[in-house]
């Protein structure tokens, strides 16, 4: 280890020099305060310092202070040597940032004792910062790629689109998807496909340049974000990427194959953008239009039909996925003009706790799937199947009796057949396939004892987990499902109870951090703790 010694005095710092040398230290020698103050900011500047109190240019106190306001990592051990004597004087020099003093003429042995506990601060301060950023590597980084992840991710899209916003410049998304993903591990098994994955995360790191950010999206997606670069240079990027990917060969001695992927770009300046997600909902969508025309190209997304020209004339030479592209437009809007409709027929039937229920149903699935990285069309379609639920139980109260009274055979079919009903009724709306899943599943139990199919865990479709989750801890704080409102704390135990039974343990453990990270309700620390505890069992 190097250590510094700074004293104006040439016998005591020559004396120094010969015992530390003896004790195996790299040192380096310093006359006066200024000479060490030249060396302490340099790159490499030793960990220990060996300061005399009393020098020219700078005494060793000021030094500590100057040390100190550095904040450097890993931490700088600071001993004073002084012939001071005073109490004052030592709790000074303390105050200053001194870790230890030791008094002239020093003993020998003293000193050697004193800077092995100083070397040793050192040494588990090092440790500490090792630990520190091995796991804030671990919570950014996705395991299998060494790419960021898509958790992490938001972070950056967070402060890369503010940043762009702030000084007037461009942020671009690239969006892949490596095509036919599902054939490879299929043919060849998931370990030639994790090799893919791996593979291609390399290519996509060697490609993107220095201010790009790579990110696994999830399972065969990935993700880079160009920083002050527009379409034209996404594109650019975007190609490089494509014909590397084609032109690629994926072996591991027994296996052999190619795949390809489809890419989806979009801007901040050029479609005009007002939030972070919404450039990753546009590349998503041209990323879907470049599946959809066949695979193995590039699509920017555009706000208008590429078959329309400028003066909205309708080319001649449109084709299939063109078509595609300007009916998933109209539908988007058909689904969100369906759901306005029957949200002002029940408008007055609801009442303002309806109304409260559904607003608070759609927040907690919203963070959940911002928390998950979920597409934002994923989450839109998680929050239509609760906007769907709650309008359709108002319309169909008269029919479907009260859950906390006694019921007969035939009120309890009633209850029974709700997913039912409501499966019924979202089939006049043909277009929301994914909504119906998820509505005919809600009533599913983690272990397999819930109806209408007595699903299970994976069984059960993720916005059906979801929803039956989130319904669940809106009712309970409102009062609506049980007798009594329940309180915070009482409705994270009675998640914590049905974790692993009626609720998904991974789902009810994300909540619990939710409620911590976002300070969504005021709970003592212990009481999530112990919550997290008992679902930990549970899974």
């Amino acid at each position: 280890m190097k250590v510094l010694i700074a004293d104006d005095e040439n016998i005591t710092r020559r004396r120094l020099e010969k015992l530390l040398t003896d004790m195996g230290y790299e040192v380096v020698s310093c006359k006066d305060g200024l000479d060490a103050w030249d060396v302490i900011k340099s790159k490499n500047a030793p960990s220990l310092l060996i300061l005399d109190w009393m020098m020219p240019g700078m005494d060793g106190v000021e030094i500590c202070r100057k040390v100190r306001k550095l904040a450097r990592e890993p931490y700088t051990f600071i001993l004073l040597l002084t012939s001071k004597g005073k109490h004052d004087d030592f709790v000074k020099g303390m105050d200053a940032g001194a870790d230890d003093y030791i008094t002239k003429p020093f003993d020998q042995n003293e000193l050697r004792v004193r800077l092995k506990a100083g070397k040793r601060i050192i040494e588990l301060n090092e440790e500490l910062l090792s630990v520190r950023d091995n796991f804030a590597k671990q919570a950014s980084n996705d395991e299998l790629t060494g790419l960021y992840n898509r958790h992490y991710m938001l972070e950056i899209l967070r402060t890369e689109f503010a940043r762009a916003q702030r000084y007037k410049t461009d942020l671009s998304c690239i969006l892949l998807d490596l095509d036919c993903f599902k054939d490879v591990n299929d043919t060849f098994g998931h370990t030639f496909g994790d090799l893919v994955l791996r593979e291609f995360s390399e290519e996509l790191k060697q490609n993107a340049r220095k201010t790009d950010i790579p990110i696994r999206y999830g399972g065969e997606e990935f993700m880079v974000l160009l920083p002050n670069t527009g379409i034209a240079g996404a594109q650019k990027l975007a190609e490089k990427i494509r014909t590397r990917c084609e032109k690629k060969k994926y072996v591991d001695g027994n296996n052999s194959t190619t795949v390809t992927v489809s890419i989806g770009i979009a801007s901040l300046k050029q479609h005009q953008l007002t939030e972070g997600r919404e450039i990753i909902a546009c590349a998503d969508k041209a990323l879907y239009q470049s599946k959809a025309e066949g695979r193995n190209r590039i699509t920017v997304y555009m706000k208008k039909p590429s078959w329309i020209s400028e003066d909205n004339k309708i080319s001649e030479d449109r084709d299939l996925g063109h078509l595609k592209e300007s009916l998933s437009v109209i539908l988007e809007k058909t689904k969100k003009s369906s759901i306005e409709s029957l949200e002002l027929l029940t408008r007055d039937l609801g009442g303002k706790e309806h109304k409260q229920h559904n607003h608070d149903v759609k927040r907690y699935i919203n963070l959940i799937g911002e928390t998950l990285a979920l597409p934002p069309s994923i989450i839109e379609t998680f929050k239509r199947s609760a906007n769907f639920h709650d309008n359709f139980k108002v319309l169909l109260r008269k029919t479907l009796k009260a859950k906390n009274k006694v019921l007969n055979n035939e009120e309890r079919n009633e209850i029974e057949d709700h997913p039912y009903m409501l499966s019924e009724l979202i089939d006049m709306f043909d277009f929301f396939a994914n909504e119906k899943s998820i509505l005919q599943h809600h009533h599913e139990n983690y272990n397999g004892t819930g109806y209408p199919d007595g699903l299970k865990e994976s069984e059960i479709p993720l916005g059906a987990r979801i929803f039956a989750m989130t319904d669940a801890i809106a009712a309970m704080l409102s009062g609506r499902l049980y007798k009594a409102k329940m309180s915070p704390e009482e409705m994270i135990a009675e998640l914590a109870d049905k974790a692993g039974t009626q609720f998904d343990p991974m789902l009810v453990s994300l909540f619990f951090d939710i409620i911590e990270r976002q300070e969504l309700f005021s709970v003592p620390a212990e009481v999530l703790e112990q919550a997290r505890e008992k679902v930990c069992k549970a899974r």
